[in-house]
C-alpha cells in the first residue's frame, strides 16, 4: 500500500462541497430516534409549540447529518460509515481531523439548509498497529 499523499490530491484542498437540503418532520424524527433522543420537542408538535422554539426542532447534531453524501446503501463503504467528502486517498482507512459548525438557530421541519464541506489539509500519519 502506498504511504504518501499523492500530488493529485492537492487540488482538492480548499474546494468547497455544497449541499442543499429541505428538512422534513420525518427526518427530524428518524434522526432523534437513531440517537436515542427522547425529548418531545423533536416529536410532539403540541408540546413543541409550548417551548421557546415554537415548533418541532432537530437535535443539535442533526446538522452534521446534512454534510454527508446522499448515497444508496450500495455506495457506502463496507463498514457503512457515511461519506462527507469523497477523497481518493491511497489508503484503506481515512480519519477526519475535525469539524466545525456555524448554526444560527435550531433546525425546524421545512427549513432549507446549506451545508458546505471543505477539505483543509491532507497528510499521511503513521499508524499505531
Amino acid at each position: 500500500m502506498e504511504t504518501t499523499v499523492t500530488e493529485s490530491l492537492l487540488p482538492l484542498i480548499g474546494m468547497p462541497k455544497v449541499r442543499h437540503y429541505e428538512v422534513t418532520r420525518r427526518d427530524i424524527r428518524h434522526f432523534a430516534q437513531a440517537i436515542g433522543e427522547e425529548d418531545p420537542v423533536h416529536f410532539d408538535e403540541d408540546y413543541a409549540k409550548t417551548t421557546k422554539y415554537g415548533a418541532i426542532v432537530a437535535p443539535p447534531l442533526f446538522c452534521q447529518m446534512l454534510t454527508f453524501e446522499d448515497v444508496s446503501p450500495q455506495q457506502l463503504p463496507e463498514d457503512g460509515s457515511p461519506i462527507e467528502i469523497d477523497v481518493p486517498v491511497p489508503a484503506h482507512r481515512t480519519v477526519g481531523g475535525g469539524s466545525s459548525y456555524e448554526i444560527f438557530r435550531r433546525v425546524r421541519a421545512g427549513d432549507r439548509t446549506t451545508a458546505t464541506s471543505i477539505l483543509r489539509d491532507v497528510f499521511t500519519k503513521e499508524g499505531r498497529g
